[in-house]
């Protein structure tokens, strides 16, 4: 009864691809603008330091969790 022609899957396709793109934009951009927002505040040499260091923390903290709640899974 519906036939599908190949300018759905070409419109799929783009849709697709554009949602991809936006996503990979969103993922680059959200890390970058909290940056710029915290260096506005901050514009010393200290805070670049003290970034890094809360940074590394921070994804250190959620390793540290994901890894407790997989040996509490056993």
């Amino acid at each position: 009864m519906d036939r599908r022609d190949i300018k759905d899957y070409l419109l799929a396709f783009s849709v697709l691809a554009v949602v991809l793109i936006v996503f990979v934009v969103i993922l680059i951009s959200v890390p970058y603008l909290f940056y710029l927002f915290f260096k506005i505040f901050f514009l010393t040499l200290q805070f670049g330091i003290l970034f890094i260091i809360v940074f590394w923390l921070v994804i250190v903290l959620i390793a540290w969790t994901v890894k407790i709640i997989s040996i509490s899974r056993y």
